[in-house]
């Protein structure tokens, strides 16, 4: 992982830490952030000793979206210019969507514009109650773009057409009412959710984890027809792969599967029924 100007990229028990570093400008993005951004999960994806990525911000806040200086109109900016920023951003937000791993968003203090559209693109949300968002673009004259495709599968028309086309900001009771937010905690209990979220993650078989995701990803742009085609084929390869033979074996002797056995609150080996839950 490269050394960055805009990120803080730190590593614990195969978890990244993604942390947007500009606090003094409401780690809004520029072109440098977005660019690193993208590095960062693109290279977090690749790596399979990774089991999953928390993303946060620094300071109060923890996104302001675009950084409304890298928007200015002076100097001009030509269309070849705007074009190509456009672009950047869609490879920084599909770069998240896309990485393999997990990916837990941290949201604390307020997240506007873009910033809205980072919650769109993490796998699971976690929010203190007392957060802010808006999608304000339209009050600019500025149009919600490069996110909208994250929104409109996540959150919906619905929310979309409300939230968007007013401008006005909104609580975290209804960014989780219309999915962009799957728990909300008081700000003292935030990190405790994700440390229990980090815990979830880590009992999971790694490649079965991956695999899910990516299965997800490829359905939801299939036929219905072709489906279950896929779908079986993924079913029988999981099963006999040797993960999924550990995995069984472990259930049947009441014992921790290998991926697990390292990997617990206070370094010691996870107990065998902290590992699996009959039902």
């Amino acid at each position: 992982m490269p050394q960055f100007n805009t990120l803080l990229v730190e590593f614990s028990r195969s978890i990244a830490h993604v942390t947007l570093n500009r606090p003094e400008r409401r780690n809004a993005f520029d072109a440098v952030m977005v660019d690193e951004l993208r590095t960062a999960f693109e290279e977090l994806g690749a790596d399979p000793s990774v089991r999953g990525a928390v993303l946060t911000g620094a300071g109060p806040v923890f996104c302001a979206g675009a950084d409304l200086r890298w928007m200015s109109p002076d100097p001009p900016v030509s269309a070849a210019q705007a074009h190509e920023d456009a672009e950047r951003l869609i490879r920084m937000y599909r770069a998240i969507d896309e990485c393999s791993c997990p990916v837990i968003g941290r949201i604390h203090g307020s997240a506007f514009g873009g910033g809205v559209g980072l919650l769109a693109v993490c796998d699971i949300v976690v929010s203190s109650q007392d957060a802010v968002f808006a999608l304000s673009e339209v009050k600019l004259g500025l149009v919600p773009a490069v996110i909208a495709p994250f929104l409109l599968r996540k959150a919906g028309e619905s929310f979309v057409r409300r939230y968007c086309l007013t401008g006005e900001a909104f609580s975290a009771a209804v960014a989780k009412q219309f999915n962009l937010i799957h728990d909300i905690v008081a700000q003292d209990g935030l990190d405790k959710r994700i440390d229990e979220l980090i815990e979830a993650v880590l009992h999971l078989a790694p490649l079965a984890s991956r695999h899910t995701k990516a299965l997800f990803r490829r359905i939801l742009r299939l036929p219905d027809a072709d489906q279950w085609t896929v779908c079986a084929h993924a079913s029988a390869e999981a099963r006999l792969s040797a993960e999924a033979q550990e995995g069984l074996r472990a259930f049947w002797e009441k014992r921790a599967p290998a991926w697990a056995e390292e990997r617990t609150e206070c370094g010691a080996p996870l107990a065998p029924e902290r590992a699996f839950r009959r039902t």
